[in-house]
């Protein structure tokens, strides 16, 4: 209930067209019931037979002839011809009015529906990019995007049925039965003893619809995931000649989703359908017993045949809330599985400071690291960035140089020592003021499907056009971007792939220039490129870094000998550090990389 509840709290914002909604479901449960109730009289001028024909008594029959006086009195005429026509327009009326209100009902639903849905998807990716990349890192990016899509639109469906069976339904089952209580409560004691069995099935198949839900959508979160990797590594499947594995991996998926769904579907298709027969069973009953009062004559045929009509008639709406369970079901579960994100306390705490431009330098104090708080990757680590100053880092694969770029922008906090700005304990600060001052150029860069001048102006949207041409030429840049088709405005496509590589490094230097940032971190820059983009990214990053503070991550020693500072990493430690003609004197590990790389061996 709790989850419901939460769920049905996405309505609060639009209580008003919720209120509407809800008037309109009511008015048709309403129109619904009186257009069971309006054959009464029609049977009544046809058969030339009245209430007072009949010879029923009591305080039943008194309510009747008050519900139908009130209802239909005022339609009728001193003769039956005239009785008739006044209610054929009473019909017409009444269908009219009903889909009136059914189109704006269904109108306003939809509104309804398309905001709440809107709204939890639009919380639910908010949340999402609030949580640390440690929580990526150990999940399936398939599985996080089918949370976003499709258990949100599974999640809805615990809400929208509430909207509409859920108000309509019960509405008219009411209406309904108070007739058939006044026609005959004896007939009606009948109808209603079917309706034990079919709550004790509904109870029973409660447990079973939200097993297979469970299954179902688990199910589907992992075809969504083995769909996305495929898709993504496309180049990798194909280098590999893995689309045979890949398929029968994805044929697996789905045949497990196939599997929890077809037994979802007979359970929940099974209960509407037991119920039903036992419905159809009681009104079997309903025809015998009805049909001795008639004729015994303590029942008249026009309001047997209207309590049949009306019996009929309650069927819809009680089928349609004994299916609500099995929707609600599978809803909950989705909802439980999103709420888990929204209320993930995986998440690094946020400071409250703002911070301030960096004025002497951030420090790393006696630093260890594990992502599993078992395998140390950081172990006792003390370095200096200063202001203005560059600094590097280099070591062999492993050795966790982008681990200290990962906690100098807070994606991770060290579980011992600590980071310092300018003095501060960077935890003080809130996430987005502190990672404004840092400017970051990774190995992979990412690029999203939008023009160059979109994606330099990441950081910084409202970016004017001279703005974004001055750190273009800054990054070497603006040349190759003025030979492209539409210049600034041209589309790089998804990931960037109508650009080479070097032509992508070079808009992301420009992107981290733009923002003006305190520091830039370049992470293995040019590690990917070939040598002619290697050297046009080395010039543009020697450009920018004049005067600037920066931390460069590097295998080939070559690009660091510029740096301030070097250290030299290993197995987690600092076993090294100084100038690159100090360390080269040492004739230490950084010594012997050096004589490698500069013989051609790459490590």
């Amino acid at each position: 209930m709790r989850t419901f509840l939460r769920v049905a709290g996405f309505l609060r914002p639009y209580w008003w067209l919720f209120l509407l909604t809800f008037a309109g479901n009511v008015l048709l449960g309403s129109i619904g019931a009186v257009t069971m109730a309006v054959i009464e009289p029609v049977l009544g001028t046809l058969f030339g037979t009245s209430t007072a024909a009949a010879t029923t008594t009591g305080a039943a029959a008194s309510l009747k002839e008050r519900v139908f006086s009130l209802l239909f009195g005022w339609l009728v005429a001193p003769s039956p011809a005239a009785t008739l026509v006044h209610l054929a327009w009473f019909i017409v009326g009444l269908f009219v009015a009903k889909n009136i209100i059914k189109y704006a009902s269904g109108q306003l639903n939809v509104r309804l529906s398309e905001w709440v849905i809107r709204d939890m998807r639009q919380l639910v990716f908010e949340r999402l990019l609030k949580l640390p990349v440690s929580f990526f890192n150990r999940s399936k990016a398939g599985e996080l995007i089918a949370l976003v899509t499709s258990e949100v639109t599974t999640m809805h469906s615990a809400l929208m049925p509430f909207v509409v069976t859920l108000v309509r339904a019960p509405v008219e089952i009411v209406l309904l039965l108070a007739l058939l209580i006044a026609i005959s409560p004896l007939l009606t004691l009948v109808a209603l003893s079917t309706s034990v069995g079919t709550l004790l099935l509904i109870r029973t198949a409660r447990h079973y619809l939200r097993r297979y839900s469970q299954r179902m959508q688990h199910a589907a979160a992992q075809y969504t995931s083995t769909l996305q990797e495929g898709v993504a590594g496309i180049r990798i499947v194909k280098a590999f000649g893995s689309e045979r594995r890949l398929v029968s991996r994805f044929a697996s998926d789905l045949e497990r989703y196939v599997r929890s769904a077809v037994k979802l579907s007979a359970v929940s298709d099974l209960v509407p359908a037991i119920g039903e027969t036992l419905a159809i069973a009681a009104l079997a009953v309903v025809l015998v017993v009805g049909g001795h009062q008639v004729f015994n004559g303590t029942l008249r045929g026009a309001d047997l045949m209207t309590f049949l009509f009306a019996l009929f008639a309650i069927m819809a709406p009680v089928a349609s809330l004994v299916g609500v369970p099995g929707q609600v079901q599978r809803g909950i579960v989705a909802a439980e599985r999103v709420f888990a994100i929204v209320d993930s306390a995986d998440r690094l705490s946020d400071g409250t400071a703002e911070c301030p431009p960096l004025v002497r330098h951030i420090r790393f104090e006696h630093v260890h690291f594990s992502y599993d708080e078992q395998r140390a990757v950081l172990e006792d680590i003390t370095l200096e960035l200063p202001r203005g100053k560059t600094v590097a880092l280099v070591g062999l694969s492993g050795s966790g140089k982008s681990t200290i770029a990962d906690l100098l922008v807070r994606f991770y906090d060290p579980q011992h020592g600590r980071i310092l700005y300018d003095g501060t304990d960077i935890r003080t600060f809130r996430l987005e003021s502190y990672r404004r001052r840092f400017g970051v150029v990774a190995q992979d860069t990412m690029l999203f499907n939008d023009t160059v001048a979109a994606n330099i102006a990441l950081a910084k949207p409202d970016a004017s056009a001279e703005e974004i041409e001055r750190v273009a030429r800054l990054a070497h840049a603006h040349e190759f971007i003025m030979q492209l088709p539409q210049g600034y405005d041209t589309l790089v496509g998804d990931r960037g792939v109508q650009l080479s590589g070097g032509q992508r490094q070079r808009i992301a230097i420009a992107r981290a220039l733009l923002a003006d940032p305190d520091v830039l971190i370049f992470d293995e820059a040019t590690s990917a490129l070939d040598s002619e983009s290697e050297l046009l990214v080395q010039q543009a990053i020697g450009e920018v870094l004049r005067d600037r503070t920066a931390l460069v991550i590097a295998h080939r020693l070559s690009t660091v000998r510029d740096a301030d500072v070097i250290y030299v990493l290993d197995r987690g430690r600092i076993i090294e550090q100084g100038t690159h003609a100090a360390l080269l004197a040492r004739e230490g590990m950084y010594a012997t990389l050096y004589a490698l790389q500069t013989e051609g061996v790459r490590l």
